[in-house]
């Protein structure tokens, strides 16, 4: 007589690999995540010195930065700047303060896409990025 010949994985040897897969997902998940983040904080930064480049050029021209405009408008000086991740913008980036010699611009996360606390970062004339 012949013996039979098993052809194919058990139930036991199935579940083994799926939970496997659930640990190393479970694990790969979260580090994806902070990842991603750290990468929309840095364009972030990347964008706001964009801006701080454009309203130094406007500085140039009048000496002061009262007037100077960011916002989503295609007509000011910087306008919401690199949308990343298939056309959705991260962060959204504003002017918060323009006096004469003085200026902060701000990135704040857009609605519904915070990456944790600390996400909300400002530069100022002099150069200084913080994250708040």
């Amino acid at each position: 007589m012949r013996a039979m010949v098993s052809r194919g994985y058990s139930l036991i040897e199935l579940m083994v690999v799926v939970a496997i897969i659930g640990i190393v997902s479970a694990v790969a998940y979260p580090s994806y995540q902070s990842y991603t983040c750290d990468t929309f904080r840095g364009q972030a930064v990347a964008d706001l010195k964009v801006c701080a480049l454009a309203i130094e050029r406007y500085y140039s021209e009048g000496f002061t930065y009262v007037g100077a405009e960011v916002s989503g408008d295609p007509t000011s000086l910087c306008s919401n700047v690199s949308p990343s991740d298939g056309g959705q913008t991260k962060f959204d980036i504003t002017l918060t303060t323009a006096t004469a010699n003085n200026y902060v611009l701000q990135a704040a996360p857009a609605t519904g896409q915070a990456c944790g606390p600390g996400t909300t970062i400002t530069l100022s004339a002099d150069g200084t990025v913080t994250e708040i």
